[in-house]
């Protein structure tokens, strides 16, 4: 079974896979698979490539926090 990290960067890393996944499912359903193939291999900068990046750091953040050791402070 997969383990997230439970600290900030885990929370945030998965809220910005789930965000860039939104963009290039919706194109899909609206305009089909090879517009978005199309638009993720255009030379101009497009919602695509900007949601891959998205994609790309989420999964940086929860492999950030998953080696970010935790520190409790006794009280």
């Amino acid at each position: 079974m997969i383990s997230f990290p439970k600290n900030v960067f885990g929370a945030f890393g998965i809220l910005f896979i789930i965000s860039g996944l939104i963009i290039p499912i919706q194109n899909i359903i609206i305009w089909g698979p090879e517009f978005v193939g199309w638009f993720l291999t255009s030379s101009e900068v497009t919602a695509e490539k900007l949601s891959i990046g998205v994609i790309g750091f989420g999964l940086i953040m929860i492999v950030y926090g998953s080696r970010k050791k935790n520190y409790f402070e006794n009280q």
